[in-house]
């Protein structure tokens, strides 16, 4: 496994891209105090996982974005690549290349990213693990550092050298696996303390369970008599049914014959009718009901015309004439009267008898052709004169 190359782009003071190729053998960067050469390492071991802002030299992770100067504006985020040639498969990965990716944004979104596909940090530490790149190995050591490490306590000093001789990563493991083993003791007595709360309930619980069966059972016999209820209701319906549509159909054949009856009857009603009516009308005739008057003087009379029916629904007229006479004629017509009075004999008597029965017939012929009118069958009438 060799470091093949180093690309930066808005990490610290590096605001453009800028790639350090690592050649086979020693590579050493020198320069002026504040050119960014500890920004080289620290590049690395930001790449590799570090999370503490403190040992990168600033107050947050935000900070390691580039932050602008009086010349350039600053970046929205900072992004470091790290190459490594993976020849002899020492990473447990099948790429003769590997390149791990961190990015970070102003907002304090980061990402994490293996041959440019995404992961998480905890599988980046996990593939540096024991390979001597880690981020807590001795591999890279920045400024005081040394002194750190002479004046550090017997416990740090023993986790560095676990780390250079390959254990930490197992022990790391261990306390994994211990964690885990907490966790589940802790959701055992949480099971156990809710087991017992439940056997408290078991009783109460079992007695409305059996409530439930019992009702449940219930109701499908309830459903079952139900349903032969109703299939006997609708057996009972069809025969009912049947019964009254015979009924019916019964009935209608005799209200057929009825009406047949009725028709035959009303017929010979009818033609009886029609018979008595016409010998009236003859008898009318030789009693001399229809009579016809002449008068010369034609502008003192006045028509008035009312409408009969004949067979064919067409009028018939009648007209009464009306005489208006002047005040002459009046005293005339007195003293006519006044003598007729006088000389009245029987046969006169008899004539006024003959035309006061004419008049009640004539109103009897009205109200027979009103009946008629109803019945919806008109009588035929001859066209007939009278004075009223």
């Amino acid at each position: 496994m060799l470091l093949k190359r180093l690309e930066m782009n808005g990490f610290k003071s590096f605001a453009d891209k800028v790639a350090i190729d690592f050649v086979p053998g020693m590579t050493a960067v020198v320069g002026p105090n504040g050119s960014g050469k500890s920004n080289i390492t620290e590049a690395i071991r930001w790449v590799l996982g570090e999370q503490s802002a403190k040992s990168l030299r600033g107050g947050r992770m935000g900070d390691v974005i580039f932050a602008g100067s009086d010349s350039r504006k600053p970046i929205n985020f900072a992004e470091v690549s790290l190459v490594l040639a993976n020849d002899d498969r020492y990473l447990p990965l099948d790429y003769s290349e590997v390149v791990v990716t961190r990015r970070i944004y102003r907002n304090g979104d980061s990402e994490f990213l293996i041959n440019k596909q995404t992961c998480r940090l905890k599988d980046i530490v996990d593939l540096f693990m024991d390979s001597g790149l880690g981020r807590e190995s001795m591999s890279i050591i920045s400024q005081g550092k040394i002194d750190e490490i002479l004046n550090s306590k017997p416990e740090e000093r023993r986790s560095i050298f676990e780390e250079a001789a390959g254990v930490l990563k197992y022990k790391n493991r261990k306390k994994q696996a211990e964690n885990k083993l907490l966790e589940t003791e802790e959701n055992l007595n949480r099971v156990e303390d809710i087991l017992h709360e439940l056997e408290g309930q078991l009783e109460p619980l079992e007695i409305q369970a059996s409530i439930a069966r019992d009702y449940l059972y219930q109701q499908e016999e309830l459903e079952k008599y139900e349903v032969g209820l109703i299939a006997f209701e609708l057996e009972t319906i069809a025969e009912k049914l049947e019964v009254s549509r015979t009924k019916f159909m019964e009935n209608q054949t005799a209200l057929v014959e009825i009406r047949k009856d009725v028709a035959s009857l009303e017929g010979d009603a009818f033609s009886k009718k029609r018979k008595k009516l016409l010998k009236q009308m003859k008898r009318s005739k030789k009693c001399g009901m229809i009579c016809c008057m002449k008068r010369s003087d034609s502008s003192n009379w006045k028509g008035n015309e009312t409408s009969f029916l004949n067979g064919k629904n067409t009028g018939v007229k009648m007209r009464a004439y009306n005489r208006i006479p002047s005040r002459k004629r009046l005293r005339k017509l007195q003293r006519l009267k006044r003598k007729k009075r006088n000389c009245l004999t029987k046969n006169v008597k008899k004539k006024r008898l003959m035309k006061f029965r004419c008049v009640k017939k004539m109103s009897f012929l009205k109200s027979l052709s009103i009946m008629m009118r109803c019945l919806r069958k008109p009588l035929k009438i001859r066209k007939v004169i009278c004075l009223s």
